[in-house]
């Protein structure tokens, strides 16, 4: 029995093959199964019929590292299929902030209502494993 069973989804498994009909059964965070019609019993039935199931994306130039201070969990990320960012690539960075650094961080902050009581990245790190 698996936890869960996404049933009838047009599957797009990210390896450039055409896309296919099929069940993907999942048991915690594994993908164990992907087949036709997979008959086995499930917690969890998720009916995928006329969807596209796939792997999740990858944000690979995000501006979220005070963004996700503001809303943790991300909603709008997740419900676009985003799960994973890559963050502080174009030069901008939640830390170290010193200077105008700093002050840039204060304006951007204010408006998402964060409170910036970081200065060097582990401080950053802390303050976004605590949210």
């Amino acid at each position: 029995m698996f936890e869960v069973l996404i049933k009838d989804g047009r599957v797009i498994d990210g390896t450039g093959a055409p896309s296919a009909l099929l069940d993907v059964a999942i048991d915690g965070a594994e993908i164990v199964s992907v087949h036709k019609a997979l008959e086995e019993e499930a917690s969890r039935i998720i009916d995928a019929k006329g969807m596209v199931v796939c792997p999740g994306f990858i944000d690979i130039h995000s501006h979220s590292e005070l963004a996700l201070l503001a809303n943790p969990l991300a909603e709008s990320k997740i419900m676009q299929g985003v799960t994973t960012e890559l963050a502080g690539n174009c030069g901008s960075s939640p830390a170290p902030l010193l200077g105008q650094a700093r002050e840039e961080a204060f304006r951007l902050a204010e408006r998402l209502h964060v409170d910036v009581d970081w200065s060097s990245l582990d401080e950053y790190f802390r303050r976004l494993s605590a949210a």
